[in-house]
């Protein structure tokens, strides 16, 4: 598939109005999850580190940053948390987010965490399913779902429902970062929250694989865009044709980090007329906000095609 980078872009703003805005990269470190935001109020969080620290550090250094204000392990698995290591000893980190889920068969979650004890400055923090973590005053970031109590687990499935899941949200529209959470915890969340998970966007959970993504969560969330986050011919498959289906069927965009980074901009209140648009290379896709019309699709045939590719890798 093309890289495609999605963002919600204006033609012409004042300095002021443009910097008030959610920016969120879905960066490619292969097969594992790194998400990088900044807030209006000019503070970042760095979900996850992906596999290994050179790609996670590349794009932050590519980005021009020095300093990260919050680093979040949403759970002990090796492809979320070893890039983070680089991240501690590369970066200023002011706060780190953790659950107190222990991988009893890896030793590299404990090294992370001394790390985050030894940063100087830095404070750690165990948030509960239905905390608001305030971190700008004009977004919602909630907390859907974490192991906030302490506990030991050999079981991968058990590491993935343990994953600390948050629900951003501003002007209107919301991103979903899942983890690697699996139906069970979807199903949870749905019991839990009812009508709060509408999402415009989706971190689509444990990188495509077919145990999470239920029709159930998709019909509450009702994403627009999905966003998979996998490495090339990985051992697992991902993504899994039936996610994909799934996906399809619900009419959600899907875009991959398969071939780079991708991103998206939720724009200020103040901004009138903003529009979503695509990277050139895949071509021009023009669509009111918040207006989502799936049929108003550029290049039907080759983004159906991508999607073919994509269904066949996962066979």
């Amino acid at each position: 598939m093309k890289k495609i980078l999605v963002f919600l872009a204006l033609v012409s703003l004042p300095l002021s109005r443009a910097s008030a805005q959610v920016n969120a990269y879905f960066v490619n470190v292969g097969q594992g999850d790194a998400i990088f935001l900044e807030f209006p109020n000019g503070t970042n969080a760095l979900v996850d580190g992906g596999p290994s620290g050179t790609p996670i550090y590349d794009f932050l250094k590519t980005r021009g940053v020095t300093k990260i204000d919050r680093v979040v392990l949403t759970h002990p698995h090796s492809d979320h948390y070893r890039g983070l290591k680089k991240v501690f000893t590369a970066f200023e980190v002011g706060n780190y987010y953790d659950t107190r889920a222990e991988n009893v068969d890896a030793q590299g979650d404990n090294n992370l965490r001394d790390l985050a004890a030894a940063e100087p400055g830095c404070r750690t923090y165990y948030p509960k399913p239905g905390d608001n973590l305030e971190w700008d005053k004009t977004v919602t970031v909630k907390v859907l779902n974490a192991c906030w109590q302490p506990v030991q687990m050999h079981d991968n499935d058990e590491n993935n429902n343990c994953s600390l899941v948050l629900r951003v949200y501003y002007n209107g529209q919301s991103i979903l970062l899942m983890g690697d959470a699996e139906s069970t915890i979807e199903g949870t969340i749905m019991r839990t929250y009812k009508s709060g998970l509408n999402s415009t966007y989706l971190k689509v959970a444990h990188h495509g694989s077919r145990y999470s993504t239920s029709d159930q969560f998709l019909a509450r969330v009702q994403p627009k865009v999905a966003i998979i986050s996998y490495g090339k011919d990985n051992v697992y498959g991902h993504p899994h044709k039936e996610t994909l289906d799934r996906l399809t069927a619900f009419g959600a965009r899907i875009y991959t980090t398969l071939n780079g980074t991708q991103s998206l901009r939720i724009p200020s209140p103040k901004e009138v007329g903003a529009s979503l648009t695509s990277d050139p290379s895949f071509g021009e896709i023009t669509m009111s906000v918040p207006r989502f019309n799936m049929e108003e699709r550029v290049q039907d045939g080759e983004e159906s095609l991508a999607l073919e590719q994509l269904k066949e890798q996962a066979r």
